[in-house]
């Protein structure tokens, strides 16, 4: 007797960096009804800025320790049904946020964060010092220690799929910012076993591919890939697009 085809679950994943919602508090309401309309199983938001946990109350959140205009701000928040927070002992100089949830019958670890960028050390001396050092290794470092959050992660919890999401600042495919960091960003995602499935997306510059990436395990298969870059009265919400994708498990 033949076994019934196994079925097969579905997942929307999603991640946009809302520049700590830069067009004011006024516009607030835009953003959550934006973020709302991805209609993603999990979401990943980089500097969600002020009052975030007002639109999202369920939203984890890395430490709020960032010196934000009115008051201190988090870098990432992961947005989800019945979300579990895991690691909650990732510092605040991480960038990063764990959590674990279940969707349509696959238990994940969902690990969202920031990676730095060219300029980081200037515009975060909080995060990578005030001592003059060369940007490859403030990235390296940065990026080893997310990966072993995430290889510490899949040690606890074997069972789970691994989801890598968020501003990763540097792309993989076409014009690199660093091509340094891409490199080593390549063979990182590569070695977690996982296929970032909107690497070959448009950023909102022309002729530039997405820094803001989706990576989900390298088995699972990438369906479709959403992408905008949202305006309200004229003017953009963020200076980053958004990025939805639906994949099979």
């Amino acid at each position: 007797m033949s076994q019934p085809p196994r079925r097969v679950g579905r997942m929307r994943i999603g991640t946009w960096n809302i520049e700590r919602m830069g067009r004011g508090q006024k516009f607030a309401e835009q953003y959550k009804a934006k973020l709302d309309s991805l209609n993603t199983d999990v979401l990943v938001v980089t500097e969600p800025g002020p009052h975030f946990r007002d639109l999202f109350p369920e939203a984890l959140m890395s430490p709020e320790d960032h010196p934000g205009r009115e008051s201190p701000e988090a870098w990432v928040a992961i947005v989800g049904k019945n979300l579990e927070a895991v690691m909650s002992d990732i510092p605040y100089t991480r960038l990063a946020v764990a959590a674990r949830t279940e969707i349509d019958g696959q238990r994940v670890i969902v690990y969202g964060s920031v990676l730095p960028w060219n300029s980081a050390q200037h515009h975060a001396p909080d995060v990578y010092g005030n001592e003059k050092r060369p940007f490859m290794e403030i990235f390296e470092r940065a990026l080893n220690e997310q990966v072993g959050d995430m290889e510490e992660l899949r040690r606890r919890y074997p069972q789970d799929a691994l989801i890598w999401a968020g501003d990763f600042n540097h792309t993989l495919e076409g014009r690199a910012l660093s091509r340094g960091a891409s490199e080593l960003l390549r063979n990182a995602i590569s070695g977690l076993g996982l296929t970032a499935v909107n690497a070959d997306s448009a950023h909102r510059a022309a002729g530039m591919n997405s820094l803001d990436l989706i990576c989900v395990d390298s088995s699972w298969t990438c369906l479709t890939v959403e992408t905008e870059y949202p305006n309200v009265e004229g003017r953009p919400l963020s200076d980053h697009c958004w990025y939805v994708a639906e994949v099979n498990l």
